[in-house]
């Protein structure tokens, strides 16, 4: 609890600084982007845009908007993990854990666009389970994207992003900042508005890459099998992963 805590005020004094925010390889050749102070250098077209990448996270949240069944709800947590994306192929990797205080959560969750199913896999007790489920998640939306100004993060000049809140709707700013010498995610931010309780979200990613490893993408046995009925049960209080909740692709 002490380092959730820790985390959490940590991720409220960076976002702080940054309230002006009011699924194939990747191909992109970013060796001949010069990294220039005052102007926008990341997405300037499509064709900058990662097809695939994949990064290590963690993600803080403290009272954030999420969208649920019954609209929209706050919550608190602390996840970590690792995610592997194809977008063009549509499909993706998520290795999670998560922590709300009360409950944790270690799992993974394939998902692939071609036949709209995700399998999620998690360890309860020290026993894996898998489960079968309509897929619940799609690409964002990049119409959304748009450049709002130079960011400094330590040393490290960005560009930052605001970013199509999809589900939020309009209860939520999203933000983005990605490193300007080769377009790497660098963090993201979420931060309710329009009277909704206050609340904020922030992701940061690590050891990122641009292109997605495919042998991710391959089931274990466990979730082949038919499901038994102690696994039905379990499935009701699935936890899933909030991070791709706020990818910004």
């Amino acid at each position: 609890m002490k380092l959730l805590l820790s985390l959490i005020l940590l991720m409220t004094i960076a976002l702080n600084c940054c309230k002006s925010f009011s699924m194939g390889t990747n191909k992109i050749d970013y060796s001949n982007i010069e990294n220039q102070v005052g102007q926008q250098q990341c997405f300037t077209s499509s064709s900058q845009l990662p097809t695939s990448y994949s990064s290590s996270y963690v993600m803080v949240s403290f009272n954030g908007n999420y969208p649920t069944p019954s609209g929209i709800q706050q919550s608190s947590f602390l996840e970590s993990g690792f995610v592997n994306i194809d977008l063009f192929g549509k499909q993706l990797y998520v290795d999670f854990l998560f922590d709300n205080g009360n409950t944790k959560t270690k799992g993974k969750l394939w998902g692939f666009g071609s036949n709209s199913t995700q399998y999620v896999s998690v360890n309860v007790n020290g026993d894996d389970y898998c489960f079968q489920q309509p897929l619940s998640y799609s690409a964002p939306s990049l119409e959304g994207l748009k450049y709002i100004s130079d960011f400094e993060l330590g040393t490290v000049q960005c560009d930052m992003f605001s970013v199509n809140p999809g589900d939020l709707g309009n209860s939520s700013n999203v933000g983005l900042l990605v490193d300007k010498s080769d377009c790497s995610l660098i963090s993201g931010s979420t931060e309710n508005i329009n009277n909704t309780p206050s609340g904020y979200t922030l992701t940061n990613y690590y050891y990122y890459n641009p292109s997605a490893d495919s042998s991710f993408f391959q089931l274990p046995s466990i979730c082949l099998n038919q499901p038994n009925s102690k696994q039905l049960k379990l499935k009701s209080s699935l936890q899933l992963p909030n991070v791709l909740g706020n990818l910004p692709f």
